[in-house]
């Protein structure tokens, strides 16, 4: 569970990385890790977003990142990072690495100035079909660009443009990107609202206040509270069916499960709060959909 709900569980504030896309971007695709939940929720299918990275020749072995849209710059994992920096003789300054070149899918990448960030467990394995999550692809990657993530196809398109990338009945939306955090409108249970878009919380169709939570749990439905470990911090989380629907870019999406968070901390439970009844949404809402993310026209648009 250490790869979910990461913006709303972290108050740490990076340095913002600097990371560059060669060219005029392409395609990745998505690989999904699964994860049991406790009954009677179903097991999660789709519990993180993996996206394929490598160092070297593209026949060397493949790792991958988590694109995490909460997260605001990139960072690798110190406990996977050390053996990758010896193997490819990377030089560390101190917490930070200074520059580093790698492949996402076929795309070739510069990062500067990413953090190093501390995380408990073991080192790599070096074995060829080993899924080795070596750290996170934070909102810096798509600063200024367009991002496609088609959760239909399970492909995720990078472009500095978005012509050619969505249909001409797409309705588009302003959003803000202030902080790189997605805050884009809804229409949630009838009212207009925003939510938070967390491509990290892939587990949790929508996070909010307790009182929410309440409100809007459907009747009879036991919640279910089970223990989360983002970020190496340990947190409870409770999840119950809705009949909630929310409405976005024109396009009904039934919430079907509503969570909310225990320990979070003040600030943390202060963002959610300010949201009102929009709090934070994750990839499960979207799923079977393709959202459109433009991050230089500051709009967003879902498609069906």
């Amino acid at each position: 569970m250490s790869l979910l709900i990461s913006a709303c569980a972290t108050g740490t504030r990076l340095t913002p990385a600097q990371v560059e896309l060669s060219g005029d971007g392409g395609e990745v695709n998505i690989l999904w890790s699964a994860i049991p939940r406790p009954a009677p929720l179903p097991p999660l299918d789709h519990a993180a977003l993996l996206l394929p990275v490598h160092f070297g020749s593209s026949e060397e072995k493949i790792f991958y990142m988590q694109l995490d849209l909460g997260h605001a710059s990139t960072v690798f994992y110190s406990n996977k990072w050390k053996a990758i920096a010896e193997k490819y003789q990377f030089v560390n300054s101190g917490d930070k690495l200074a520059a580093v070149n790698f492949k996402l899918g076929d795309m070739q990448v510069l990062a500067k100035n990413i953090s190093i960030m501390q995380r408990e467990g073991a080192g790599l394995d070096w074995s060829k079909d080993s899924i080795e999550v070596i750290g996170t692809i934070g909102a810096d990657l798509i600063d200024g660009r367009v991002v496609v993530l088609d959760f239909k196809k399970d492909i995720i398109q990078f472009s500095r443009e978005r012509e050619g990338l969505h249909l001409a009945s797409s309705k588009f939306q302003p959003f803000s990107f202030s902080g790189r955090r997605i805050v884009m409108p809804v229409t949630f249970d009838g009212e207009e609202k925003t939510v938070m878009y967390d491509s990290g919380s892939s587990a949790l169709s929508w996070i909010s206040n307790e009182k929410t939570f309440q409100r809007l749990a459907k009747q009879d439905a036991k919640p279910v509270v089970y223990a989360i470990r983002p970020w190496d911090k340990i947190l409870t989380a409770h999840t119950v069916e809705t009949s909630a629907e929310a409405i976005v870019g024109g396009i009904k999406l039934p919430v079907k499960e509503i969570s909310y968070v225990q320990d979070m901390g003040f600030l943390q439970e202060l963002a959610i709060s300010s949201l009102g009844a929009g709090g934070m949404v994750g990839n499960k809402l979207f799923l079977g959909k393709k959202l459109i993310i433009d991050t230089r026209k500051l709009e967003i648009a879902l498609e069906e």
